[in-house]
């Protein structure tokens, strides 16, 4: 039998993920036309590839923490690492999407190309460019993949281009003069040189990858300086969950964008103390847990951070997954004046072998929580998040559920329950959200108008009041943000742009925000997930037919004239004896057969709308209406203030009253 805490956990995986992801598997590089390379990561294995590739940023920045000046946060930099931006699967196959990265739009595509000396098979590719065309600028988002030779095209006047260089390779405007041209001059030569100069029509390809079914770019290098940089070891690849390369793991994933800044959300996860409050409810989610809390007596946190290569940075803490909060609950707090329990009190549960909780935080996008034996030891449940800087004040959560499951819970399922778990508190964090991005830009002013400026800018350790002995890891996190968020490319600008429209006298003027725009389930997740924009539309059909039979069959009841069994069967005996006599001729044949079926439809309608057939189907198809009509919902906006305020009357089951 599983314990409660193995239910919990259960619940939590069903809650934080979806469907399966395929492991990676770096494709084959490949030549088609123009040289076209399969994916950055691809090409690794070509060390004569090289190119031009900044050297390592040297430039030093004040530590927040002057006593520990080894945190190695100086050295991280934001434009020599990748970024996730989108699931794989989630992907439309010859299709330009656009993801957004640091307030800059960008364009990806997957297309299928024949491997490499192997035509009878296809491999899938994927490219990608900065969202504009150099001709008027429109962004390339908007227009097709070409079925031949999978270029990006412009659908503004047809430009087109190499995804995996940038390379304009026609301009259908001056394809007849530059025809007539090469006719006049006897025809192009065979042995031209290729012109491999930049040039002015030329778009921007930047490097992309996959990893563990996860499409991450570098925006700030080309595909072919990814690779040098790659294969000379000053570029680390994607930072990866180890759980989900390793055999017998199944993989669910999730996606949903928010208008909360990604650095709060990221805060976010890694605050081990709100699930045991924010997330209360046994309605819509499973009852708080706080098995990544400390309770600062017996169970401590011990955090541990450290450099990794290339300038990278990673945190990890490490806790008693034991109950706190709810413990003390149920054995103190909840007892009245003369130690009896209260109402509220909860049953005890059987302990468990005590596992340790961790949560790794590998900078600047990946978080993974799980409960392992010890410190080295696998996770049978974890949960990972991918976290986009989509740009000041804005975010894209994707996120995974990684198991020993034996079977797979279908996506929809995982996500009707997920979009539930992340209302509860998503709409708190808007409060935050400002708070932080207001005291940064506040941070800012000041600094420019200092003697002596630095690009530590202390925003949260001024805003935040730290009381909880858990928080040991939000502090180190809080580090790392006001260590480094002033190197985060356009951060400044677009923050100042910001505070500049909801700034008067010092003041936030900007309207908050209705709580049906914070949590829009479809804009932030269906139009995003495949899997639940075809969820919704069968939920469509089975409402539209479900309607149409029943009005029909209302309709039959009215139409049809009540007619005994007794007369049914005489009128279909009849027929069926006349069409037994082979002395008819044919007409007659004809019209006995019509009468018969006539006499057949009758009887079938005349028992269809008898009292208990009629109601019985008419229930089933009200049935099916309402659960598609209700499986829907679950797609568009739903956590209105009402639900937020019975569900919040949840906390008191968890943490009694004084």
């Amino acid at each position: 039998f599983l314990s409660s805490t193995m239910m919990k956990e259960l619940l939590l995986l069903l809650l934080l993920g979806a469907s399966s992801c395929r492991g990676f598997q770096p494709p084959a590089s490949t030549t088609n036309n123009h040289h076209r390379h399969r994916s950055t990561s691809s090409l690794l294995d070509n060390n004569h590839l090289r190119s031009a590739f900044s050297s390592s940023h040297s430039s030093k920045t004040t530590h927040l923490n002057a006593e520990a000046p080894t945190t190695g946060l100086d050295a991280f930099d934001y434009k020599t690492q990748w970024y996730p931006v989108i699931w794989a699967q989630d992907l439309p196959l010859n299709q330009p999407t656009r993801v957004t990265l640091f307030d800059v739009n960008y364009v990806v595509a997957k297309t299928m190309q024949k491997k490499q000396n192997d035509e009878q098979n296809d491999e899938e590719v994927y490219v990608a460019m900065l969202d504009e065309c150099p001709h008027k600028k429109v962004a390339l988002s908007e227009g097709r993949v070409t079925e031949c030779g999978g270029f990006i095209q412009c659908s503004y006047h047809g430009w087109t281009f190499d995804g995996t260089d940038g390379k304009c390779v026609e301009i259908p405007q001056t394809v007849i003069a530059t025809a007539a041209k090469q006719q006049g001059e006897g025809g192009a030569t065979a042995t031209q040189a290729v012109d491999t100069k930049r040039k002015r029509e030329d778009g921007t390809a930047i490097a992309i990858t996959e990893a563990q079914g996860m499409l991450w770019i570098s925006p700030f290098l080309s595909p072919l300086e990814a690779l040098a940089a790659t294969s000379e070891g000053r570029l680390s690849p994607p930072p990866r969950v180890p759980e989900i390369d390793m055999p017998g793991y199944k993989t669910a994933i999730a996606i949903r964008d928010f208008p909360i800044d990604w650095t709060v959300l990221m805060e976010n996860i890694m605050d081990p103390d709100h699930g045991y409050f924010a997330h209360s409810s046994s309605g819509s989610a499973p009852i708080g847990f706080d098995w990544y809390s400390s309770d600062g007596v017996e169970n401590m946190m011990e955090v541990k951070e450290e450099s990794t290569e290339n300038g990278g940075w990673k945190i990890v803490s490490s806790v008693n997954a034991v109950a706190k909060l709810a413990k003390y609950n149920n054995e103190v707090r909840s007892l009245d004046a003369k130690g009896n329990a209260t109402k509220n009190k909860k049953k005890k549960t059987v302990e468990q072998p005590t596992k340790l909780a961790t949560s790794t935080f590998v900078a600047p996008s990946l978080i993974y929580l799980g409960r392992r034996d010890n410190s080295t030891a696998t996770s049978n449940f974890l949960t990972a998040f991918w976290v986009c800087p989509v740009g000041t004040g804005r975010s894209r959560f994707m996120s995974a559920a990684v198991s020993k499951l034996p079977v797979k819970v279908p996506r929809w399922i995982v996500h009707m329950q997920l979009n539930n778990f992340l209302d509860q508190d998503t709409f708190l964090l808007l409060g935050q959200h400002r708070a932080v991005l207001k005291r940064e830009a506040e941070g800012h002013l000041e600094n420019d108008s200092s003697a002596a400026p630095t690009t530590t800018n202390n925003v949260r350790k001024s805003t935040y009041v730290y009381r909880s002995p858990s928080e040991k890891l939000p502090v180190k996190l809080g580090q790392f943000f006001d260590s480094t968020l002033s190197r985060v490319p356009n951060r400044k600008e677009s923050l100042m742009a910001w505070y500049n429209r909801n700034n008067n006298e010092n003041k936030l003027f900007e309207p908050w925000p209705s709580r049906e725009t914070v949590l829009d389930r479809y804009e932030q997740h269906t139009k995003n997930c495949p899997d639940s924009q075809a969820l919704v539309s069968r939920c469509d059909r089975v409402m539209k037919r479900s309607k149409v039979l029943g009005w029909a069959l209302i309709l039959l009841k009215l139409a049809v004239k009540p007619q005994s069994s007794i007369e049914a069967a005489t009128a279909t005996a009849t027929g069926l004896f006349e069409l037994g006599s082979f002395a008819m001729g044919f007409r007659s044949v004809v019209s006995t057969l019509s009468s018969t079926l006539c006499a057949l439809a009758t009887s079938f309608a005349n028992r269809l709308v008898q009292s208990k057939p009629f109601f019985g189907i008419l229930a089933a198809l009200f049935v099916s209406h309402y659960t598609a009509a209700r499986i829907k919902r679950e797609f568009f906006f739903k956590f209105t203030d009402n639900i937020h305020h019975e569900d919040i009357k949840f906390i008191a089951n968890n943490w009694q009253d004084l």
